[in-house]
């Protein structure tokens, strides 16, 4: 994710973006989610978990279908237990793997082992597992972008609760590029890639939004041979390409040549 002085960057990107649906799944096959911004609706983010939430809140009154099956929440406000009598399941949904974290829009997902855990632009979100699953709020998100003397790369940040999330744009495309893939939601790209305080980096290879690109204009210039550091990432730029990493030691190399994960 999905900055500018805000990462409403993201969040204002979306509605820019063609109207649909983005969706994904964890590996364990329990966690469904959709990442909607129909132009009919509000931009909402739901995760449904097959084995229902844990603990129950007691059923509303005004729900007269499946209660308990996940969360729901819009770009901004808290998280609410999910009434519905559909369901956003797709077996054929993108994975996001253990160790992985991703915007979407002007939400934030990391998938670990232990459950998945999501946020809005406002600090609002949901942790959900197949033991227990919760709402809560956290401190706002400190956002921003930065690019490279060049203007060919353009990066945006979020920072909350001391971890980071980055994601960096390349206007020439990343060399080589991504498998496609086909998309569910949103269109095609092969000009983004991100990552989190923890994990490897991953290509974006679907989006709803123009992401990084957003705010180019707002971004401040990271001059050649100077680094921007927050929440256990580290980015460097240098006339060879800019190197972003986090505390784990993974992280990417971009440049108009080339680019690689590590």
């Amino acid at each position: 994710m999905l900055f500018g002085i805000a990462l409403v960057l993201l969040g204002g990107g979306s509605a820019l973006a063609a109207s649909g649906a983005d969706t994904f799944r964890m590996p364990s096959g329990n966690i469904y989610c959709a990442y909607e911004h129909y132009d009919f609706a509000p931009i909402g983010l739901r995760c449904d978990i097959l084995t229902g939430v844990k603990p129950l809140p007691p059923k509303p009154k005004y729900c007269d279908v499946d209660w308990g099956v996940g969360f729901t929440m819009s770009q901004r406000g808290p998280a609410h237990v999910l009434c519905a009598g559909d369901t956003v399941a797709d077996r054929k949904a993108p994975v996001l793997a253990y160790g992985t974290t991703r915007r979407f829009g002007p939400f934030s997902c990391s998938s670990s082992t232990a459950g998945l855990r999501c946020v809005n632009s406002t600090g609002d979100g949901f942790f959900m597992s197949k033991e227990h699953s919760y709402a809560f709020r956290q401190s706002a998100a400190t956002n921003g972008t930065f690019k490279t003397p060049s203007g060919n790369i353009v990066c945006g940040y979020s920072i909350a609760s001391g971890s980071a999330f980055v994601e960096c744009g390349i206007k020439s495309g990343l060399k080589p590029p991504p498998p496609r893939v086909q998309c569910s939601g949103g269109d095609p790209t092969d000009k983004r890639v991100s990552l989190g305080a923890s994990g490897q980096a991953v290509p974006t290879t679907c989006a709803g939004d123009p992401g990084p690109f957003l705010f180019e204009a707002k971004a401040s210039v990271l001059g050649y041979g100077q680094s921007w550091s927050g929440g256990g990432i580290t980015c460097t730029s240098a006339t060879t390409g800019l190197t972003c990493k986090n505390r784990a030691g993974h992280g990417f190399f971009l440049s108009r040549e080339r680019w690689r994960s590590f």
